[in-house]
């Protein structure tokens, strides 16, 4: 999980929460610029709202359908990020999008392809394979997109498995390990 600064506020405070209405014509926007491949420009527009989205972690109840709204507009900028390259602030959107709504399969696969397209470690290999699997354990998912959960696992675990096996092991002196 992608730790966030303490430093400042993760959610401005002087923001009204937005309306479902205004978080629906955000996504609108940004799914025009989307399709036309504007990327920079649907991150701006779901930006929009998602600066005024509540804070999942609040104790304050979200309606069901904001929830669920928002964790679709994190997950389409989510995909603009990966479609751009920036796999930080895609991983970012899908951790956030998943904390609204655990139920959508696609902010679970987000998380992982955000993952593999970063540096490779170990930590980040198994953190992708758990995202893909958390992807086949929603409901909904589509049979293609259940394909590809699947070959994805395949690809963060045989990742994983090359890096545990590079592994360096430490050189030990034998001189040193005399019995006593």
């Amino acid at each position: 999980r992608l730790a966030y600064s303490t430093a400042t506020p993760r959610y401005p405070t002087s923001m009204p929460t937005i309306t479902l209405d205004e978080l629906l014509a955000a996504k609108t926007e940004g799914n025009e610029h989307y399709k036309a491949q504007a990327f920079p420009e649907a991150i701006a527009a779901y930006g929009k709202a998602v600066k005024r989205l509540p804070d999942p972690d609040d104790d304050e109840p979200i309606d069901p359908e904001l929830a669920k709204t928002a964790a679709v507009v994190l997950c389409n900028r989510a995909a603009c990020h990966i479609a751009l390259q920036k796999a930080v602030p895609a991983l970012a959107d899908a951790q956030l999008a998943s904390d609204f709504d655990p139920a959508n399969w696609k902010t679970h696969w987000r998380q992982g392809m955000s993952l593999m397209m970063m540096s490779t470690s170990i930590q980040r290999a198994e953190q992708a394979s758990a995202a893909f699997k958390r992807t086949l354990q929603c409901e909904g998912v589509p049979e293609k997109d259940r394909a590809n959960a699947t070959a994805a696992i395949g690809h963060a675990e045989t990742r994983l498995a090359q890096l545990r096996e590079g592994l360096a092991m430490p050189y030990m002196d034998p001189s040193n390990c005399s019995q006593q």
